[in-house]
């Protein structure tokens, strides 16, 4: 595991990369986050499959104003367009590996109320899944990107994802990013990042509600990914 504290820049203009595979070669795509002044005009190619994020603030795709939780899916080779508004924004764009050029064009996404859609996989306790981008939803092929959220008490057990690296960014709230070594505690803005086959879970903290965005990076849903509970010993 690999914490990234105070991913979520709070002045603009300011660009990172959260998780490089310049840096990690065994990284199967790749996070940035970008903030932007306002009035900017950003136009971009995708030579890899990519999902952009607002974090903050707002901006125009076309006719259609994006807020806080709402984004663009990009097929690979395609071209894409965003105009800042009044205030500066914050986005989030998670890519993978480049690949052949996709099919389609961007697809808008919005975050929605979340549901228990871990249900059949189990593990987990008062936590709430909304998948945003999957091989179900838009067609990715090597993303899947979702928001969680932990009601108070609401945890997830170790597990592991064969198949998939995962990042897992704390949007409110925060708790203990559990590992077979320990704990280590997550605030507000904090990204754990998980390479494929690392056992992994969350706790909230007492009290504390925790919304998170997270997502695989080399899968286009859990079940590429690979899902398995580690038994209690």
């Amino acid at each position: 595991m690999i914490l990234v504290p105070a991913a979520i820049p709070e002045r603009a203009p300011c660009f990172r990369r959260l998780i490089d595979p310049q840096l990690f070669p065994q990284a199967r795509g790749g996070v940035t986050v970008e903030a932007v002044h306002a009035g900017s005009w950003a136009e971009q190619s995708t030579g890899a499959e990519a999902v952009t994020v607002v974090l903050a603030g707002r901006a125009r795709w076309g006719e259609r104003q994006l807020g806080p939780g709402h984004g663009l899916y990009h097929p690979a080779g395609s071209r894409y367009g965003l105009s800042v508004g009044t205030s500066p924004a914050v986005l989030l764009t998670v890519h993978a590996r480049p690949g052949p050029p996709g099919e389609g064009t961007t697809v808008p996404l919005a975050r929605r109320r979340e549901r228990g859609t871990l249900r059949e996989a189990g593990g987990f306790e008062r936590m709430a899944v909304h998948w945003m981008a999957t091989t179900g939803t838009v067609g990715s092929r090597g993303i899947t990107l979702a928001t969680s959220t932990f009601t108070p008490g609401g945890s997830h057990d170790l597990h592991r994802h064969p198949a998939a690296d995962e990042f897992f960014l704390v949007l409110a709230g925060g708790g203990d990013h559990l590992t077979e070594r320990g704990r280590v505690r997550l605030a507000q803005g904090d990204l754990a990042y998980v390479p494929a086959g690392e056992w992994h879970g969350f706790r909230t903290r007492p009290g504390v509600t925790t919304v998170a965005l997270y997502g695989y990076l080399g899968a286009g849903s859990l079940r590429q990914a690979g899902y398995q509970i580690q038994e209690a010993a």
